[in-house]
């Protein structure tokens, strides 16, 4: 008897699929916000509405993957902004980088931190592998932002280095205004990032 709903197996695989990627963007805010320590499955469930009975059907590997996949779904959507709206040039990444993180930091009233360096902060013992994927997450950041700075005419060394530099800034800053509840941080901490892209372009510009 008709239903008014589609029931062809690719509309069940549909809705199965966004049920899960529900759940990971779910556990990506809650890591954010509360931590690893405070991003349980009871709590995912709780926000997302999935039924229980979704964990292990779509995380056979429980709540281990369910948070590692919320770290790459945080680091993935770090890449695809830089890609988006850098298009080569580090400076209008950067300014993507800190609009996302007003965004978010005044949206949740200075709660919400990066997901990526939550796993680290609020390490748990029994999951080493998380800190693991936090350490190669920032490194692919890095290597993005190297490679934008290296196209605007730097050595693979400095551009490496003000990628690093650029990342620990910026990741510090998040905390800082998280910490003091306020936005002036990030926004010094921008600054800061730009006076060093701006010395190290001209000095390549000088150099060439």
């Amino acid at each position: 008897m008709p239903t008014g709903r589609s029931s062809t197996p690719e509309a069940g695989r549909g809705r199965r699929g966004a049920t899960r990627e529900k759940m990971i963007r779910t556990a990506a805010v809650l890591l954010r916000e509360n931590g690893v320590a405070g991003t349980t499955i009871d709590k995912v469930l709780a926000a997302s509405g999935a039924p229980r009975g979704s964990v292990y059907h779509h995380f056979p590997g429980g709540r281990a993957q369910l948070l590692s996949e919320a770290v790459e779904l945080a680091t993935e959507s770090i890449i695809e902004l830089a890609g988006a709206a850098g298009e080569g040039d580090p400076a209008v990444a950067l300014d993507a980088f800190v609009a996302l993180w007003r965004e978010q930091l005044v949206a949740s009233d200075y709660r919400a931190g990066c997901p990526v360096l939550a796993v680290v902060v609020d390490a748990d013992p029994a999951l080493p592998e998380l800190t693991e994927q936090a350490g190669e997450a920032f490194g692919r950041w890095q290597s993005v932002l190297a490679r934008m700075l290296g196209e605007r005419g730097m050595t693979t060394t400095s551009a490496d280095r003000l990628a690093l530099q650029s990342l620990c800034i910026l990741e510090g800053a998040v905390a800082v205004s998280r910490a003091r509840g306020g936005i002036s941080p990030l926004d010094e901490a921008a600054q800061a990032i730009r006076t060093l892209y701006e010395a190290e372009v001209d000095r390549a510009g000088a150099t060439s």
